[in-house]
């Protein structure tokens, strides 16, 4: 990271906490650890190719800090919520991310002929893996996609791979404040199905 990129990254933090008291857009031990979810949501950054969609963008983890120190690479920010969009919006204007775009829709409901025809598609606390696979059945069926979960290793575990998909690879990172393994499932639908 370079000097403008971690001035970027103190502007983020504060302007996040700013509206954060009036717009409660992440929790208050959120906001306290602040600089650990923009550490973890930048671990992952040296796995992902030139287009990012950051599914459940929320308050901008992983996709803001990630737009940040990847200039080359275009993030697609996905966030159903009007007032999280807002956010980032506002957000992207303030510390001009020319690389960085928000959707306000349901993933299921976006046009995907705006999208590339292939990217990666991460989710940082979105949901169970079925349930994410499952939000994106549409766009999976006319993109190459690379499903890319920030999950724990405990995490996933506990979860079911639905019939279709296959694990392609699981990245691991130790994180430094948690007694927990950060992973990173890359997951991809099955194409030999007819």
């Amino acid at each position: 990271m370079d000097k403008e990129q971690k001035k970027q990254i103190l502007e983020y933090e504060n302007h996040l906490i700013s509206w954060n008291k009036t717009h409660n857009l992440v929790s208050k031990s959120q906001a306290s650890n602040l600089k650990e979810h923009i550490d973890d949501s930048l671990i992952i950054s040296p796995l992902l190719g030139d287009q990012i969609m950051d599914l459940g963008s929320g308050a901008g983890l992983p996709g803001i800090p990630l737009a940040i120190c990847n200039p080359k690479k275009q993030l697609y920010l996905v966030e159903s919520s009007e007032k999280k969009s807002s956010f980032l919006l506002n957000t992207i204007s303030k510390l001009k991310l020319n690389n960085a775009q928000v959707i306000n829709k349901r993933i299921e409901d976006i046009e995907d002929s705006t999208l590339p025809e292939s990217f990666d598609l991460i989710a940082r606390a979105v949901g169970s893996t079925e349930t994410i696979l499952r939000m994106c059945e549409n766009l999976l069926k006319r993109h190459r996609i690379k499903i890319k979960l920030m999950k724990t290793l405990e995490q996933f575990q506990e979860e079911t791979l639905p019939a279709g998909y296959t694990v392609i690879k699981i990245d691991k990172f130790k994180l430094k404040a948690k007694d927990k393994t950060r992973i990173l499932v890359t997951i991809e639908p099955d194409r030999n199905n007819g």
